[in-house]
């Protein structure tokens, strides 16, 4: 059933075309790494201050608060152009291991946020007038680095997976006008 659903959004026009464009496809790839060099430098730092190893001299309110904005601008860029591409290769994606790894760390890394939202944060006030940073705080920080350690290694490991050619139906790259090869 997922692999049909897979089948069926990469076969729509609008993947279609995107995966077989000579310019779109490479400038949403582009797009997306841009967004992650942004998001995650954002994440870095903020973790990075949260255990107490950079930006020491300013408060944690203030790193998180002025953060915020640039992590949401670059986890959109991440979260639209990672759809885009897996709308264009779903089939292919569907048999890479890695793509279920990194889809998973993406929801534990959802649910450490929810978790971590209100006692972290959310709640940075009470962080700044500890005489420590907390340990739950330190936590957050690590398993965020972890997680998103993970999740960066996956996607990149993404690409070095070659699909079973003999299992996919859409085509992978654009045949040339004067080719021989008939599709199966």
């Amino acid at each position: 059933m997922i692999l049909a659903l897979a089948q069926w959004i990469q076969a729509t026009v609008f993947f279609r075309d995107l995966r077989e464009s000579w310019y779109v496809y490479p400038v949403v790839m582009s797009t997306h790494l841009l967004g992650i060099a942004l998001f995650g430098g954002m994440v870095l730092l903020t973790n990075l201050r949260l255990l107490g190893l950079a930006m020491t001299g300013r408060s944690v309110s203030d790193v998180i608060g002025q953060f915020r904005v640039a992590k949401r601008v670059g986890l959109i860029l991440i979260a639209t152009c990672g759809i885009l591409m897996l709308g264009s290769k779903a089939e292919e994606y569907y048999y890479n291991i890695l793509v279920k790894v990194k889809l998973t760390l993406l929801l534990l890394m959802f649910v450490h946020g929810w978790y971590f939202r209100r006692s972290v944060y959310y709640n940075t006030e009470e962080i700044d007038r500890a005489p420590r940073i907390p340990t739950r705080a330190k936590v957050a920080a690590s398993l965020s680095l972890l997680i998103w350690t993970g999740i960066a290694c996956a996607g990149r490991g993404i690409g070095y997976i070659d699909p079973p050619l003999s299992k996919l139906h859409a085509q992978l790259w654009p045949a040339p006008a004067n080719s021989t090869v008939t599709p199966k």
